[in-house]
C-alpha cells in the first residue's frame, strides 16, 4: 500500500468494521516485518506489535464487543468466541513480552501468536463482521468512537499515526525498486 493510501485510510473512518479490518492488516504487516527483520530490529518490532495488538483488543473489548453483543442478541456466541481468543492471545503476548529476541523460544512464540491472531481475525472477519453488517447498527458512529479511543491509547502507549506506516515503510526499505538508489542515498 502506498504511503498516500495509508495516510488516506488512516484519516477516513468509513465505519467500525473498516477500522478494525485496517488494524488486522496492520498487525499482519507487523508480523511479516518481525519475521523478516534483522536481529537488532526484533525486540523493538515485537514491542510495537504487542502494543498494537493490545490497543486493538482493548477497543474491541471496551466498545465494539458490548455494542455487537447487544446488536446480535442470540448470536452472542460469536462475541464469546472472540473474547476467548483474546484471552489466549494475551497469555501468549505476556510470554512474548517476558522474553528478548535472544531467547531460544522467541521466534516460536511469535509464530504461535501469529497463528492465534490469524485464526481470530479469519473468524471475526468471516462470521462476526458479516453478521454485524446485517444488523441494524450505526457502524459509522461506532467507528468514530473506536477511532477516538484508539488514538488516545496510541498516545498513551507512545505510538502515533506514523507508526502505523512503520511496517509498510520497513517493507519498502527492505525491497528497493529496481533501478532506484538505496533509501539512505536519497535522503543524503
Amino acid at each position: 500500500m502506498a504511503r498516500a493510501e495509508l495516510e488516506q485510510s488512516a484519516d477516513v473512518v468509513t465505519d467500525a468494521i473498516d477500522l478494525l479490518t485496517r488494524d488486522h492488516r496492520l498487525v499482519d504487516e507487523l508480523f511479516a516485518s518481525l519475521l523478516q527483520a534483522a536481529p537488532q530490529q526484533l525486540d523493538p518490532l515485537a514491542r510495537r506489535l504487542s502494543k498494537m495488538i493490545r490497543i486493538h483488543t482493548q477497543i474491541e473489548e471496551e466498545l465494539f464487543y458490548p455494542t455487537a453483543r447487544r446488536a446480535l442478541g442470540d448470536r452472542g456466541d460469536l462475541i464469546d468466541e472472540a473474547e476467548h481468543d483474546h484471552t489466549e492471545a494475551k497469555q501468549t503476548m505476556m510470554l512474548l513480552e517476558s522474553m528478548t529476541s535472544d531467547d531460544p523460544q522467541f521466534l516460536s512464540t511469535v509464530e504461535s501468536l501469529r497463528e492465534q491472531i490469524s485464526a481470530h481475525v479469519a473468524t471475526e472477519e468471516a462470521e462476526l463482521f458479516s453478521e454485524l453488517r446485517k444488523a441494524h447498527l450505526d457502524l459509522v458512529a461506532l467507528g468514530i468512537t473506536l477511532a477516538e479511543r484508539r488514538d488516545t491509547l496510541m498516545d498513551v502507549l507512545g505510538l502515533h499515526g506514523d507508526d502505523e506506516e512503520g511496517a509498510a515503510n520497513m517493507r519498502e526499505m527492505q525491497r528497493p525498486a529496481k533501478g532506484s538508489r538505496p533509501r539512505d542515498e536519497v535522503t543524503k
